[in-house]
């Protein structure tokens, strides 16, 4: 009986070991960058326009049997709007450009190598907030919210030789002002080139 154990330990260490090497195996990382077109939307929006910043970043992906994958990362992410604004005749361009840290954490399905989606869930720090008005520009984040939720979706290409491609959506669910009166929510398109290495 004492053997029978011993030998049921020993293949489960082994065993352990195994999977162990293989989960190692399968844990990719590299960098992401690319395009934001960004601006926000709700009830109390109208009359915004998209605005052109970027994200940079890196991720760590974990393959789950070559068909779908868990893939977090830490990106730096500038979104906002812009919009034009009259007064007294005149009109006014108004810039507003946040900038983010991104920490998105999506499940992804390949049916195919050459493709993938994904979907899930996205915490946003903001780190600033700039509103420009012509020449004129002011920083602060006073009465927004600090950390902003969204989903986040989208699909992309495996390349050759560890390149990535793709295109997603950052579908905001939480207001931006703190207290939650001003009806506003992200909205930002990404369009974005990646390595694996």
């Amino acid at each position: 009986m004492k053997k029978t154990i011993r030998l049921f330990t020993v293949l489960a260490v082994i065993a352990g070991l195994t999977m162990f090497q293989t989960a190692q195996s399968q844990i990719n990382y590299g960098l992401k960058g690319g395009l934001n077109f960004a601006t926000v939307a709700g009830d109390d929006v109208e009359d915004v326009d998209m605005r052109t910043g970027f994200h940079v970043g890196g991720f760590l992906e974990l393959s789950l049997l070559g068909l779908a994958a868990v893939e977090g990362g830490v990106y730096f992410s500038q979104k906002g709007f812009q919009m034009s604004e009259s007064f007294m005749g005149m009109t006014f361009e108004v810039e507003n450009i946040s900038t983010y840290i991104d920490i998105p954490v999506v499940a992804k399905f390949g049916p195919i190598p050459l493709i993938h989606f994904y979907a899930g869930p996205q915490a946003s720090l903001l780190l600033n907030n700039t509103v420009k008005v012509d020449d004129e520009s002011e920083s602060d984040t006073e009465g927004l919210r600090p950390m902003d939720l969204a989903l986040v979706v989208g699909a992309g290409i495996n390349l050759p030789m560890g390149l990535r491609a793709s295109i997603g959506y950052d579908f905001g669910l939480t207001t931006l002002d703190e207290d939650g009166d001003f009806k506003a929510y992200n909205r930002v398109l990404k369009f974005t080139v990646g390595y694996k290495f």
